[in-house]
């Protein structure tokens, strides 16, 4: 996630507390309205009739009465039915993003899901690879994904490696490379001496959302493919941001993929996610817009492995619920298994980030993903009112 993206992340959490108040405070009074309607008048005062084969007695007037409220309509319930939630039959493809922060719970979910002989799909890590390493402690058929952010020149200058620009715009000012493939060894020169210090990534992205000058992107990763190729490291590439890339630069896209189907077991990376709310209400312009892309590729005998290395809520900002996380990716799961190109996605995100993290979730994401049915446990709800069946 970073801040080149077409549109930035937002997020959208809102609490309101004080309305709920002022329901309950209306629902008692409503209560006790109908309680007081109930409570009978008491009668009035009567005399007994005398009788000539009886005294004369005349009867004490009632000055008092027990009043017995009559007892309120029993109080119903609305049974709320949860949904549930089954893997799909070719088992799941939901894997996890994670960053720098906490990820709590992250081992026993690695484990149950290796137990069950149905590892995580895809971890995709960022800067900080604990959980790739974890990842692979468990099951080495979990698909490990990398990427730097920045490499450190020094004691006090970083460089960027999110988005090298051609010459003519805003390449880096420490490396004044004239063409795509100059970059690309450039670049290689830096990242490589990180990825050697961490083995378990089975795969390297490189950009980060650069979602433009697409030709020159192409001839920067055919190029860097040859390099990684020759020590033994396999790519990523792209990592577009959600939209992209536009239909007119397909030929750009396939024209890497292409060169990756060679050799290489290289693959592609695209995010995808829900700017303004869940991934299943998004438009299919965001959400499963790799479908296009992947009958374009397939037309030009271009198609590799997909992964979707980021998929999120929101545009990222903020976590759900586990209810509404749970049913908006196991939504998203059953559209991935439909595409048999699809590896997995990586879920946005464990780690600190807006608000995202999602490691509430890991138990119902582990017996999930185990092939067990999942049900966040039934509530009832109290309805102020009569007990009419509604």
């Amino acid at each position: 996630m970073v801040s080149k993206r077409l549109i930035s992340r937002r997020q959208a959490l809102k609490l309101g507390a004080g309305a709920s108040a002022a329901l309950l405070a209306s629902g008692c009074r409503t209560l006790i309205d109908q309680l007081n309607a109930h409570v009978p008048t008491p009668a009035p005062t009567s005399t007994v009739p005398t009788s000539p084969l009886m005294p004369t007695t005349t009867a004490r007037a009632a000055t008092s009465r027990s009043v017995v409220p009559a007892s309120p309509a029993p109080r119903a319930s609305a049974h709320v039915v949860r949904p549930q939630w089954i893997a799909p039959a070719g088992g799941s493809k939901l894997g996890l993003h994670a960053t720098f922060g906490p990820r709590d719970g992250l081992d026993s979910f690695l484990a149950r899901c290796a137990q069950a002989d149905r590892p995580v799909a895809v971890v995709k890590c960022v800067d900080d690879f604990e959980a790739a390493f974890k990842a692979k402690e468990y099951s080495d058929r979990t698909l490990t994904v990398g990427r730097v952010n920045g490499v450190g020149l020094n004691n006090h200058d970083f460089v960027d490696m999110q988005a090298w620009e051609p010459t003519e715009f805003n390449p880096p000012k420490e490396f004044p490379y004239k063409t795509a493939e100059e970059a690309a060894q450039m670049y290689y020169d830096l990242v490589k001496p990180l990825w050697v210090l961490n083995p378990v990534i089975d795969v390297w992205e490189t950009f980060n959302e650069f979602s433009w000058h697409w030709g020159w992107q192409a001839d920067f990763y055919i190029r860097l493919m040859d390099l990684a190729e020759a020590d033994g490291y396999r790519l990523g590439l792209w990592s577009t941001s959600a939209g992209n890339p536009p239909e007119k630069y397909y030929p750009d896209i396939a024209r890497a993929c292409r060169r990756a189907r060679e050799h290489g077991n290289h693959i592609l990376c695209l995010h995808e996610y829900g700017l303004d709310g869940l991934l299943k209400d998004a438009p299919k312009s965001l959400v499963t817009r790799y479908r296009g892309l992947y009958k374009y590729l397939a037309q030009v005998d271009a198609v590799i492995p997909l992964v979707i290395s980021e998929a999120g809520e929101n545009a990222g900002g903020g976590f759900t619920g586990i209810e509404t996380f749970m049913d908006d990716f196991t939504w998203y799961d059953r559209q991935l298994s439909k595409d048999d190109y699809v590896i997995g996605c990586a879920m946005w995100t464990l780690g600190d980030w807006s608000g995202a993290n999602f490691q509430a979730a890991l138990p119902f994401l582990a017996a999930y993903i185990s092939g067990q049915p999942v049900t966040v446990h039934d509530t009832y709800l109290p309805l102020v009112g009569g007990g009419s069946g509604q």
